[in-house]
C-alpha cells in the first residue's frame, strides 16, 4: 500500500493557559483517508517538515511509523 505522509499542525494550551503551535505527522492512503496520525511531536515546523519529507523519501511502511515516532521523541 502506498502511504503519503503529511504535516499536521495543532494548537495546544498548557497549564498556564498559554497557547503553542505544535507539529506532527499524518499518514494517508492513496484516496486521502487518514490511516494514522501523531500530534505534538515537534515544536519546530522545520524539523517536522524534514521528518515528513524523510518518511516520504524513504517510503516508510506504515507498520514502522509508531516506532520511528517513538525514536524521535
Amino acid at each position: 500500500m502506498q502511504v503519503k505522509y503529511t504535516l499536521r499542525t495543532d494548537i495546544v494550551t498548557d497549564e498556564e493557559n498559554q497557547k503553542y503551535t505544535v507539529f506532527g505527522i499524518t499518514a494517508l492512503d492513496s484516496f486521502g483517508n487518514i490511516l494514522e496520525t501523531f500530534e505534538d511531536i515537534f515544536f519546530s515546523k522545520q524539523k517536522a517538515e524534514e521528518f515528513v519529507e524523510l518518511c516520504n523519501q524513504e517510503k516508510l511502511e506504515l507498520i514502522h511509523l509508531q516506532n520511528v515516532v517513538e525514536d524521535i521523541l
